[in-house]
């Protein structure tokens, strides 16, 4: 029976099969309302998995299309999404000229596929949403992706933990309330389910979308807090080789007591990319190699990277991509501070720590456009997380699988977009900290947006998942969702959103067995899920092509938030301990003085933490977020300022003052980082080089108790692409 239903699938994929003397093209060149060039433009034909973008002159090209009626939409950052109606001969290029397109002041990007898992405008959305472009991330030579998103209103890095409006404090290496996607898949660890942040190359992502609110009608465990979604770069039509090199020098320490080191410390690495389509067939490579030696001691890492994609079309309505990646890691580790006098220094009982990781996954996705209004696709990852370190008595080792797989239809049926699907999952662990663990997983979701009018839009949807966490037991969660979209006109969008969320415990919150830096973690075995009621409402405003605003409040209620603290042993373990509420609100404004010369976004963001079961805020949640960015270009030049105000934790661990001395200071967080840069062209080859001040200041702060965050390092970059 298997092998028909393969045979069967097989025989409908080849049956897709095109002639090329059948094919159809188009082609054209987009500009703006001052008739300039718009480059790096994504444009894709409805109903196909065809698409592509336009070259530095704005022309674009797109052949091997099956003559017909469609739709063309076009979206770039800056500007509106546009969609025109084609009709293409069999055997003809049909030519469209030139295609203006309307400047916007928003920065998100116009097209959004994690929101709702299909493209979506981003006005459509009932949600909060950010984005950051692989510009914006080559601008600040982000080495890994959490130095993208620390820049992303609404987030703040508890060290390597995302927090997005204050759903996370901190538990080192344990757990995560925010899902993190690989093109849709979902990408964690077997043992913690927390994010890996590093173990991607940055120079294979086309972009990062960013939900910011509960996520788990639609993606489950995890997404409690919101999901960020990492979209890896579509192989082009045309041979494409890049080469990056960076090299980087800490400042001293302000602070003569602080100085530890008698020689210079830097940062450096190399990236690499390319990309070759032969027909129907796409191929792309990203590697990278880092090297820190990093301002504290003990904290160097060392790093290799590759990753990969092939991307086959059997037709243009069906499409397999297969991408892959391995990590391997070295570094030192740096825990806490030695005292406040030796911030940059371990304790003596640290220096010798080391940590040796090694990530990799595969995951395929196949695409089946059925219809102009239908579609089908399957999924699925295998992600294998290995470590070993020295730490403590015996040292501590970890090898843990994630397997992930999802089915998903779509179907639109007059003012219906309708999404289903199935979503098993499996997980193990063999280990020295958690034991020898297994968990299964399977859900079914499913969501509806309706276009009620031209004013109105409404999403209904809902998930029940199922799991099986070895001996904590069986459970299961039903989280349903309500969205709704209302444009009264004259550039105003108001939305509104309700769901519930749960994340069930990883086992490294319900077995670890550990001990280190004189901490001591025991399991419990007793765990519940945590769960989450969230409502945000929210206005975007459009008042001209040179300003933007939008405004978002948030009401996040948390029940069963599992939370590690000190027993009267001394010991920690994770316990149910807290009711929570979170309250706030988030604006953003986006600003265009001189549209696409000097651009300025401000990003502020209010929360109230409180723990309900205490009476007392929560700990490790800063009340004040204030992010701004500039941006003038002037003479090919590209200048960028950012600035980040983080405010001081009104609650922290106390009891980490046993054992951390001066665990108290903590303090505010100033942060102001410069960059310039330039890219020119020689012929077919383009150049681009910049130099970055980061922490210019050289403000001292608390990324968590006992731990300084970067100091001011200067940082050189050169770049060629073939």
């Amino acid at each position: 029976m298997i092998m028909k239903k393969i045979h069967l699938i097989l025989l409908i994929l080849w049956s897709f099969q095109w002639l090329p003397a059948q094919s159809a093209g188009i082609k054209g060149r987009l500009i703006d309302e001052n008739s300039k060039a718009i480059a790096a433009a994504n444009l894709y034909i409805a109903g196909t998995v065809l698409g592509g973008a336009s070259s530095d002159d704005g022309a674009f090209f797109i052949t091997k299309i099956p003559p017909g009626r469609y739709v063309l939409t076009i979206s770039v950052l800056g500007y509106a999404t546009k969609e025109i109606d084609v009709n293409l001969p069999a055997g003809q290029i049909s030519d469209l000229g030139e295609i203006s397109l309307k400047a916007i002041p928003l920065q998100s990007q116009p097209i959004i596929v994690t929101a709702g898992k299909y493209e979506q405008q981003a006005e459509n959305v009932p949600v909060s949403i950010s984005s950051i472009s692989a510009q914006d991330m080559a601008q600040r030579n982000a080495v890994t992706i959490d130095d993208a998103l620390r820049y992303v209103s609404g987030i703040n890095m508890n060290l390597d933990q995302v927090n997005i409006r204050g759903s996370s404090g901190y538990a080192k290496g344990v757990g995560s309330r925010v899902m993190l996607l690989v093109d849709g898949v979902p990408y964690i660890t077997g043992d913690t389910q927390g994010l890996v942040l590093e173990a991607l190359p940055v120079n294979q992502i086309e972009k990062i979308e960013i939900v910011k609110g509960a996520g788990s009608a639609l993606y489950g465990s995890n997404a409690m807090g919101g999901v960020i979604n990492i979209i890896t770069k579509p192989v082009g039509e045309k041979t494409k080789v890049s080469l990056k090199m960076y090299g980087g020098l800490y400042s001293e320490p302000y602070h003569e007591q602080w100085q530890w080191a008698d020689k210079s410390r830097y940062l450096y690495g190399l990236k690499a990319y390319c990309e070759q389509r032969y027909n129907q067939l796409g191929i792309s490579i990203a590697a990278v190699k880092d090297g820190d030696d990093s301002y504290r001691k003990n904290d160097w890492k060392e790093r290799y990277n590759i990753g990969g994609k092939i991307e086959y079309d059997f037709s243009p309505f069906n499409r397999l991509i297969i991408t892959g990646n391995y990590m391997d890691q070295k570094r030192g580790n740096f825990l806490y501070w030695k005292d406040l006098s030796h911030a940059l220094t371990p304790p003596d009982s640290q220096l010798s720590e080391k940590v040796h990781s090694q990530r990799y996954y595969l995951s395929p996705v196949y695409r089946w456009i059925i219809s102009q209004k239908a579609y089908f696709k399957i999924s699925g990852i295998w992600f294998h997380n290995r470590f070993k370190d020295n730490i403590g008595n015996r040292g501590n080792h970890a090898d843990s699988d994630f397997i992930n797989g999802e089915l998903q239809l779509g179907v639109q049926t007059g003012r219906h977009t309708l999404v289903f699907g199935v979503n098993p999952s499996y997980n193990k662990v063999q280990s020295n900290i958690f034991s020898s663990r297994k968990g299964l997983g399977a859900a079914v979701f499913i969501q509806d947006e309706f276009l009620w009018s031209e004013k109105w839009i409404a999403t209904l949807g809902g998930r029940y998942d199922y799991y099986d966490i070895d001996i904590i037991g069986q459970n299961s969660s039903i989280n349903p969702k309500i969205g709704l979209v209302f444009k009264p006109g004259g550039g105003s969008v108001l939305r509104f959103s309700a769901g519930t969320g749960f994340r069930a415990p990883s086992m490294a919150e319900a077995f670890a067995s550990t001990s280190t830096g004189g901490i001591t973690v025991i399991p419990n075995e007793n765990l519940k899920a945590e769960r989450s009621q969230s409502v945000e409402l929210g206005l975007n405003q459009v008042f001209s092509k040179y300003l933007g605003a939008d405004l978002a409040l948030f009401y996040n209620y948390y029940e069963n938030l599992i939370e590690g603290g000190f027993l009267p042993s001394g010991y920690i373990q994770f316990r149910n301990v807290t009711k929570a509420r979170i309250t706030g609100f988030e604006l953003n404004a986006d600003l265009h003085p001189l549209p696409r010369q000097l651009y300025l976004h401000l990003g502020y963001t209010y929360m109230d933490p409180q723990n309900i079961s205490t009476d007392d805020y929560l700990t490790y949640r800063p009340r004040n977020l204030f992010y701004s960015n500039a941006r003038w270009t002037i003479f090919g030049f590209v200048t960028g300022l950012d600035y980040r105000f983080i405010s001081r934790y009104d609650r922290i661990d106390n009891t980490f003052s046993i054992i951390i001395p001066e665990a108290e200071q903590i303090v505010d967080a100033h942060i102001l980082d410069l960059r310039v840069s330039k890219e020119f062209n020689y012929k077919s080859t383009t150049f681009n080089a910049s130099f970055q001040i980061n922490n210019l200041l050289q403000y001292h702060y608390n990324e968590l108790i006992g731990s300084i965050g970067p100091i001011r390092h200067y940082v050189i970059t050169f770049g060629v692409e073939l």
